[in-house]
């Protein structure tokens, strides 16, 4: 492998330029979105704008600071629910108090990083998942396994606490996530003499019924975004046993992708292909999104889609993401943010304990605009008595990504991204695309 410390020196220089990391969607942070899970900027509503400063810590009080960014931190409603949080975690553990410290996202985003650089981190902190393998591997991140019950991360998804998990160890416990849905367009369903009611459920389903309703109508079956520079239709892929490589507990690195399910993968791309859109390898998932909505397309793969209203259209309907065939497990793709605690911290144990109160159900979901990353915070969510929301909040408890977390993470999904351009663009067998995405990985990882 790649000699680690010049990877570290490299990766600090640039946090130092304050650049921006690859995002796990290389989406452009807005300023508001709809449910974000670490690809876009959070959901927004009116700041306070006048939090008073916290008063001095007397001689005996240890002050652990938690950063995160002001959208929820500072704003209301998330704002209460922070006290609250605060509270509990001061009653609880005496001589201990916290300090709530944030920035609006554009500026968190970085400063957060840039902590690190200059070796003055806060003891907590929100942490974007694309940045963890960075964080993790440079060692700045404390190994919590260490600070918690047995089978404490077992009540998160396991897919998304994944994310979080570094050659074995958990280094941040899941805070939100969000997922990738299938969208059936109703209407066109049924000109195409489909039932709307019985939507694909397997990859071979899939491409039956997006050719049926190009044949049988003048829609395209299938929208794709290409176009967007991350692994197209992981979300398709993560419905399979697949993983794109092998991670040892040592963080020995093997491509993975002369499998079945790699191999069925693009198979199945090609096989939908005749059902894309003209223009599809140039179109991303906003470009997509809006289409759908538009009547363009019968089938796509799509989040919540909050952008368009469609969640306000009846007949735009979701569903579960296809699965590669009957006996493959739900899956698809997710992001999130987490919450992590520096290995710097002067106090480990109290600061994982704020750390697992503000995943806990009693406040998770009342923190966030997101979705929340377990069973018990998602049945306190908002959305969790939304009839609209029923698919989405049952696909999201398989939500994960199609590799392990390592400092690779961004070139590999760039890899994949390349092969299946090549394959649907340029006409490559998958054969060749196989053996060539193979030697990419591991000319990546320095094998």
């Amino acid at each position: 492998m790649k000699t680690g410390k010049k990877i570290i020196a490299i990766i600090l220089a640039c946090l130092m330029l304050s650049l921006v990391l690859f995002a796990c969607a290389n989406d452009t942070p807005t300023t508001t979105a709809p449910p974000a899970g670490g690809n876009d900027s959070p959901g927004t509503s009116d700041a306070t704008g006048n939090d008073p400063a916290p008063p001095p810590a007397t001689a005996d009080e240890v002050v652990l600071t938690y950063y995160g960014f002001s959208e929820w931190t500072t704003s209301e409603p998330f704002y209460a629910a922070y006290q609250e949080a605060v509270a509990k975690f001061e009653a609880e553990n005496p001589g201990y108090r916290i300090e709530i410290q944030a920035d609006p996202w554009g500026d968190w985003e970085q400063k957060y990083r840039t902590m690190f650089a200059a070796g003055n981190p806060a003891d907590i902190f929100i942490v974007n998942n694309p940045d963890f393998p960075t964080f993790a591997n440079g060692g700045f991140l404390l190994n919590m396994d260490n600070h918690v019950q047995a089978g404490f991360f077992n009540k998160f998804f396991p897919g998304v606490q994944a994310m979080y998990n570094w050659q074995g160890n958990n280094m941040g416990m899941a805070f939100t996530t969000d997922c990738r849905v299938l969208w059936i367009n109703r209407d066109v369903f049924s000109d195409a003499g489909l039932d709307p009611n019985s939507p694909p459920t397997t990859w071979a389903e899939l491409v039956s019924f997006a050719n049926t309703i190009s044949d049988n109508t003048g829609t395209h079956g299938f929208g794709m975004d290409l176009g967007l520079m991350e692994f197209p239709s992981q979300a398709l892929f993560n419905a399979s046993t697949g993983e794109i490589i092998n991670v040892s507990n040592d963080g020995t690195i093997t491509p993975n992708v002369d499998t079945p399910e790699f191999r069925g993968f693009l198979q199945t791309l090609l096989d939908l292909k005749p059902t894309f859109q003209p223009d599809f390898a140039i179109m991303n998932h906003h470009d997509v999104a809006v289409q759908f909505v538009e009547g363009q397309f019968g089938i796509i793969i799509g989040n919540t889609l909050s952008e368009t209203d469609a969640d306000t259209k009846p007949h735009l309907v979701q569903a579960l993401i296809p699965r590669m065939n009957a006996g493959a497990p739900n899956g698809s793709f997710g992001g999130g943010f987490g919450i992590s605690v520096s290995a710097t911290t002067a106090a480990p144990e109290q600061a994982v304990k704020f750390a697992a109160i503000l995943t806990d159900a009693l406040f998770n979901a009342r923190l966030h605009s997101d979705i929340p990353a377990s069973e018990e915070g998602l049945a306190q969510s908002p959305l969790a008595t939304d009839p609209n929301f029923t698919v989405y909040l049952e696909q999201i408890k398989f939500a994960r990504q199609a590799q392990p977390k390592t400092l690779y993470y961004a070139e590999i999904d760039s890899a994949v991204h390349e092969t299946v351009v090549e394959v649907l663009v340029g006409g490559k067998s998958i054969d060749q695309a196989v053996t060539d995405l193979t030697s990419r990985i591991n000319s990546i990882i320095g094998s």
